[in-house]
């Protein structure tokens, strides 16, 4: 487990305990890609402690480009009979010997420096990296695969009052360097579609908010993550804009929960908003927050030029989360709660 804090194995375990149908996975083989990631670290964790708790035998597939960071995160089961660390670039074409039944494709840049920094590499890891995980899936004649889409393909709202359901479409300007993420992700849904439609695939689509959460990466460029950072670092708050962008946001715990249901129990070819639905917030409010737990100030600071080129576009971007509440979801720790969480256990990093 990354983690050997007690909060993060308490919090690690209340998924294991999480009401799906674990009989759907019990035994099967689940390749995770962006293994290393925040979601990644804790969808393999919580898998793996429902092995130890329960004899579930589900056999991990971890795949990563870094074995080094791989090694780092997942230690405790590197010798595991059910951990096998997968090492490939999902943009190369790839096929590994074993009987696959899932995937839940979590591989992405996912950070606003790498945006601005490789704004190539966010384009196609969600145009041909998903292209290659889905005909490995099509190959393996997997059951089911998870493709983790964004809030961020809605764009920016329309008007200041309307809400994100999944039939929504915002504005989106395709012609900035900062589109390439967002229409990467619309293109990688657009393929799973066409996958599902020319060979008959199952897939759902999970379209998350902005998740935060102790798994994070030290070198995360978003903006709540520099706010954590800070914290964890016993720092000021910096705020490098004037933080009125209101967003719906998830405490990456909820959003696991969310995603091993959707495995399950989602509907094929479906899209599902996965968000807080009282997780809305202003930038500035939640720098706030981490200003009380730390007891420092907020301060502002100019972004540099490549900080600001991968800055999102959008000013308003709150999610409906009913349809997935109607399948059995919803969100159990609050903003408050989960800022906390995610400090006190990267404090004991």
């Amino acid at each position: 487990m990354f983690f050997h804090n007690e909060l993060y194995k308490m919090e690690i375990e209340k998924i294991t305990n999480y009401g799906i149908d674990w009989n759907k996975i019990t035994g099967k083989s689940i390749l995770i890609t962006g293994a290393s990631g925040l979601l990644g670290t804790v969808l393999i964790d919580a898998i793996m402690l429902r092995n130890k708790l329960y004899n579930e035998d589900i056999k991990v597939y971890a795949l990563s480009r870094s074995e080094d960071k791989a090694r780092e995160r997942f230690a405790d089961y590197w010798n595991s009979q059910f951990f096998y660390f997968v090492q490939f670039d999902i943009n190369e074409s790839f096929n590994i010997e074993v009987d696959i039944d899932y995937i839940i494709h979590a591989a992405s840049n996912t950070h606003p420096r790498l945006y601005a920094q490789d704004p190539i590499g966010s384009l196609m890891t969600n145009i041909e990296g998903t292209k290659n995980i889905l005909e490995f899936g099509r190959e393996k004649n997997v059951a089911r695969v998870l493709f983790l889409s964004s809030v961020e393909i809605y764009g920016n709202a329309l008007y200041e009052t309307d809400i994100f359901d999944e039939k929504y479409c915002g504005y989106l300007d395709c012609n900035t360097l900062r589109a390439a993420y967002p229409e990467g992700k619309r293109a990688g849904e657009a393929l799973c579609q066409a996958y599902r439609e020319q060979y008959g695939m199952d897939i759902v689509i999970p379209r998350l908010s902005r998740v935060y959460g102790p798994t994070m990466r030290l070198d995360d460029s978003k903006a709540l993550s520099q706010f954590i950072i800070n914290t964890i670092n016993g720092e000021d708050i910096v705020l490098k804009s004037d933080g009125t962008q209101r967003f719906s946001y998830i405490y990456v715990m909820d959003a696991v929960r969310a995603l091993l249901l959707l495995l399950v129990s989602g509907n094929d070819g479906e899209a599902y908003n996965i968000a807080d639905t009282y997780g809305v917030f202003q930038l500035r409010e939640i720098a706030e927050i981490l200003a009380e737990i730390s007891n420092k100030n907020i301060i502002f600071e100019l972004p540099n030029a490549v900080e600001k080129k991968g800055f999102s576009k959008a000013q308003i971007a709150v999610m409906d989360t009913s349809k997935i509440q109607r399948i059995g979801w919803q969100a159990d720790c609050d903003m408050k709660n989960g800022l906390k969480k995610t400090v006190d256990i990267m404090c004991d990093r």
